[in-house]
């Protein structure tokens, strides 16, 4: 048998103890030393040390959502708020923590909030939402429903509740609110096209919404929650800065009465819904009255207004069917066409309505003395061309002021060629033309000019009486300001003040006087001429009893887009006035892009518009008649002596009929060998006029936003 091998034995030496009790006494030194540097710590830096901890222990986080400023016009009145209201939020998490609480919880949300029993009950149950601690159950409760409800679930010791029916309502917990504001318009559709709206995430799209974005815009707050020591709740809460408050311009009176006349033309005058005026008495009728002497505007609309608190909504343009047959980006545009204010973002030929600063610029620059006479034969002929005048027959002799008075083209065209093309161009661009004028609201055109070099005597003559080139209602509407305040220039602007959100002024925005294009000489000259033009010329229609006033009409051949000619029996009509002449104090233009009628360019349709604003403004404006109102005035402007007192007026331009319903056609003037005389109100047909410049089909100059805004982009569904 083999021997067993002997097992060595190891023994725990006294070389090992010593060294397990040196390991052990330095890891009782460390233990020791760290005690005591805790120790040190918590008694000199403690508290900050804590605090520090816990202000990481946070229990809960929310925003505090601060408020939109408001839109005001310039007496005060609301045009835009944000009204504060909740989300009703339920924590499935916290209810179904507790067997209890479902009942009480489930009982209050149905009969005080009203809320659906199976969909609460849905959410309680179901596996996705059961433990979630975020579920909207309604969205924009007010703050009166907020407050019955909290009363309810949270009753005061003084209540005269059982202690059982306490009990129950203690059991109600899961339930809070979350805050929020939305944009309210209370005038809804007045001013649409100014104002503009935003989205929930506070996205100006359009108007002064857009524009001021950032001004009335705020920053958001915060309310953080943490357990102290004691495991009690602590709360600290950074307060929201709301948004500023903007003034307007704007007045809800005369932009009321303004919408009223604007709203009566389309009613009169309605297409079928069908066409491409989506049943409006015109594809575009806007309005801009303001003060000539500030720049201020005190009421600005278009027919295309639209419900501000439903801006989506298209009814009256397009229905259901039609709007579902599009495709995303032709519904966005389709949205777009509706928002846009035209009084801003469309160009146009204005046709005469520019006479004026053709013949302001010629008095400044010396190119007339204001004693001269133009022969008007019927028409130039200017190097190849032959362009008619209005009246083809010819006007005779004319004086300057005869020559605004029967908006005279021959006499405009021999004083554009006095004029010449360099000071022409120059002036147009003095008077702001062929750039921006800088008003506060989005996506403004500047219109299309032809430069020095593309300009030619062709050019000159159609340009000199508005045709042949492109510009905006607010550049006429400022011009025309110029040329009758005295030649001063202002910058037309929709806001005067700026208020803090405690309602203080923040910021006045005064008249800004840009230039003085011309001298008061010069605008003295025109006020005669203009004030001749509604006495006894082509404005007598705008004429209001009573009143000394000026203005002139226009009448302007538009271009084919697909052909580039001149579109036969398309016309845009428009009319631009202030009163008093001797010191005007509104002004007030009138566009009406080919109304819904036989013959587009009769009727006066423009000035009758005009006149009946105006017989309500000018009285509200403490602007009162100076003179007595003739018989001959009345029967001019087509309206009785009690329906000048009233406001309103018979001829409304409305074809007249005869007893089978067939439209009788005007009496035209004619000459003595009985060939028919074409006036203002029959504008003779140009189709060799040179078309405006083209810019690859786009305005060289804008400012704002862009024009298309997709639904995406604004955060609308």
């Amino acid at each position: 048998m083999a021997k067993r091998k002997k097992r060595r034995e190891r023994k725990f030496t006294r070389k090992m103890q010593i060294k397990l009790m040196v390991l052990f006494a330095f890891i009782l030194f460390i233990l020791v030393g760290l005690n005591l540097r805790i120790a040190y710590i918590t008694a000199k830096s403690g508290d900050k040390y804590a605090k520090q901890v816990l202000s990481q222990q946070r229990y809960d986080s929310r925003t505090i959502p601060y408020r939109r400023g408001e839109i005001l016009d310039t007496n005060g009145n609301v045009l835009a708020k944000s009204e504060k209201v909740y989300n009703v939020v339920l924590d499935c998490y916290a209810v179904n923590g507790n067997a209890d609480y479902v009942e009480p919880t489930v009982s209050a949300l149905v009969n005080i909030l009203g809320l659906e029993e199976a969909d609460i009950r849905k959410r309680l149950t179901e596996e996705e939402t059961s433990q979630s601690q975020y579920q909207v159950l309604k969205k924009e409760i007010t703050s009166e429903e907020k407050r019955k409800f909290e009363e309810y679930a949270s009753p005061s010791d003084k209540s005269q509740l059982s202690k059982a029916a306490l009990e129950e309502r203690r059991k109600i917990q899961g339930v809070w609110f979350e805050e929020y504001y939305i944009r309210k318009y209370p005038f809804r559709t007045m001013a649409s096209n100014v104002l503009g709206f935003s989205n929930m995430e506070n996205k100006g799209a359009c108007g002064l919404e857009a524009y001021y974005s950032d001004v009335l815009n705020g920053v958001n707050g915060r309310e953080y929650g943490y357990l102290n020591e004691d495991s009690e709740l602590q709360r600290t809460v950074i307060e929201p800065e709301h948004g500023k408050t903007l003034v307007s311009t704007l007045d809800v009176n005369i932009q009321e009465i303004v919408e009223k006349y604007i709203r009566e033309f389309d009613e009169e005058y309605a297409s079928e819904p069908s066409d491409e005026r989506k049943g409006k008495g015109s594809k575009n009728t806007a309005v801009i009255v303001g003060n000539p002497n500030t720049g201020e505007i005190y009421a600005m609309a278009t027919n295309h207004s639209f419900d501000l608190n439903n801006p989506q909504d298209t009814t009256g343009w397009y229905t259901e069917e039609e709007m579902e047959a599009k495709t995303e980006e032709e519904r966005s545009e389709a949205l777009n066409e509706i928002w846009r204010n035209f009084c801003v973002t469309e160009s146009f030929e204005p046709g005469s309505t520019f006479k004026p600063v053709t013949v302001s610029s010629a008095l400044e620059t010396g190119a007339l003395r204001g004693d001269e006479t133009f022969e008007c034969d019927g028409g130039e002929f200017v190097t190849d061309t032959q362009i008619n005048c209005d009246n083809i027959y010819g006007h005779g002799t004319e004086t300057i002021i005869d020559a605004i008075k029967n908006s005279c083209n021959d006499a405009l065209m021999q004083i554009g060629f006095k004029l010449k093309i360099d000071d022409f161009c120059k002036y147009q661009r003095l008077f702001n033309f062929g750039k921006v004028t800088g008003i506060d609201l989005p996506n403004e055109s500047s219109g299309i000019l032809y430069d020095r070099d593309a300009m030619h005597e062709v050019e000159l003559a159609t340009n000199s009486f508005g045709q042949g080139f492109t510009c905006t209602m607010i550049q006429i509407y400022a011009a025309f300001s110029t040329v009758i305040n005295g030649g001063y220039y202002y910058q037309p602007h929709m806001v005067r003040q700026i208020l803090d959100s405690d309602g203080g002024v923040e910021k006045s925005i005064d008249p800004l006087l840009l230039s003085q294009p011309i001298s008061a000489r010069s605008s003295s000259i025109l006020r005669d001429a203009l004030e001749a033009g509604v006495r006894e010329g082509t404005g007598q229609k705008a004429k209001v009893p009573g009143y000394r006033m000026g203005g002139k009409t226009g009448t302007a051949e538009k271009i084919n887009p697909e052909t580039g000619q001149r579109w036969k029996g398309r016309y845009l009509v428009s009319f631009i006035g202030c009163v008093p002449i001797d010191d005007p104090q509104v002004v007030i233009y009138v566009v009406i892009d080919e109304p819904n009628v036989l013959d587009q360019s009769t009727g006066g349709y423009a000035q009758i518009v005009a006149r009946k604003i105006l017989q309500e403004i000018l009285p509200y404006l403490n602007l009162y008649p100076t003179e007595e109102v003739t018989d001959e005035e009345l029967n001019n402007i087509g309206i009785t002596r009690e329906q000048a007192e009233i406001g309103r007026q018979i001829d409304s331009g409305e074809p007249e009929t005869d007893e089978n319903g067939n439209i009788v056609e005007p009496e035209s003037e004619t000459d003595e060998n009985g060939n028919v005389i074409p006036g203002e109100n029959g504008v003779a047909e140009n189709p060799n006029m040179a078309a405006p410049p083209q810019e690859n089909g786009k305005n060289s100059e804008s400012t704002g936003i862009d024009a298309g805004i997709t639904n995406e982009e604004l955060g609308l569904e």
